[in-house]
C-alpha cells in the first residue's frame, strides 16, 4: 500500500514538473526504485513532491500549470455554477426588479418573472439554453487543463452561437437586453483569457522544442 501511494506521489510529481524537467523526472524515479529497497519510498516521494512545486513556480511550464488551474477555478467554474442556479432560478426572464438576492434564491417561493400567456412557452429553451451555457463551461475548463486547445476552440464557438441566440431570444420576447450584460462581459473576460493562455502555451511548446533542437544542448 505504501509503495503503490509513493508511485501515485511520483507520478504527480513528475507531471507537475512537465516536459521541461524531464531528465529531472527520470533521475527521481531512477532513484526512487533504489528508495523502495532501503524501505523509505514515502518520504522519497514526498521530498520529489515538494521540490517539483518548487520548480513550478520557477519553470515557465509549471507557472503556465498554475495559471490554468487559476483560470479554470477561479473564473469558468464560478460562471457555470452562476449560470447553472441562474438557469434554476428563472433567468433570463426572472423579473429581478421585484426582489432582492435572498427572494430570488427562495426555491420554494412563487417568483414574479416577465413571462405572460403569449411568451410562457419559450421558458423552457431559454432554461436549456442557459443550461447549455454552464455545461459548456465545464467542458471549457476541462480541456483548458488537458490543454486540447482544439476543444477549447470548438467549445469557445458555441458558446458564442449559444450566447448570441440567448440574446436574440430575449430582444424578440421584448425583456430589457442589460440582464445579458454580465454575462457576456463574463464570456468576452473568458475568450480573451483564454487567448492569452493559448499563446502563452505556443511560446513553451516553442521554446521547449528549441532547446531540444540545439545543437549545443547538453
Amino acid at each position: 500500500m505504501t509503495v503503490a501511494l509513493s508511485r501515485c506521489l511520483m507520478k504527480i510529481a513528475i507531471r507537475c514538473v512537465g516536459a521541461r524537467r524531464r531528465d529531472w523526472g527520470l533521475a527521481m524515479l531512477g532513484e526512487f526504485e533504489a528508495s523502495i529497497a532501503d524501505g523509505k519510498p514515502l518520504s522519497f516521494a514526498l521530498g520529489c513532491l515538494h521540490g517539483a512545486w518548487r520548480m513550478m513556480l520557477t519553470d515557465p511550464d509549471g507557472r503556465f500549470a498554475l495559471t490554468s488551474y487559476a483560470l479554470a477555478v477561479g473564473l469558468i467554474l464560478p460562471l457555470a455554477a452562476v449560470l447553472t442556479i441562474g438557469a434554476i432560478v428563472g433567468f433570463p426572464y426572472l423579473d429581478f426588479g421585484h426582489d432582492d438576492v435572498v427572494g430570488i434564491l427562495s426555491f420554494g417561493d412563487a417568483r414574479p418573472t416577465l413571462l405572460d400567456d403569449g411568451n410562457r412557452a419559450a421558458a423552457s429553451s431559454l432554461s436549456l439554453a442557459v443550461f447549455l451555457l454552464a455545461g459548456a463551461s465545464v467542458l471549457i475548463a476541462w480541456a483548458i487543463l488537458d490543454r486540447n486547445w482544439g476543444r477549447v476552440a470548438a467549445l469557445e464557438r458555441f458558446t458564442a452561437a449559444a450566447t448570441l441566440t440567448l440574446i436574440v431570444f430575449v430582444a424578440l420576447l421584448g425583456f430589457d437586453e442589460t440582464r445579458m450584460a454580465l454575462p457576456i462581459l463574463a464570456f468576452v473576460a473568458q475568450h480573451i483569457a483564454i487567448l492569452v493562455l493559448v499563446r502563452w502555451h505556443w511560446c513553451i511548446d516553442r521554446d521547449t522544442a528549441d532547446t531540444q533542437y540545439d545543437p549545443g544542448y547538453s
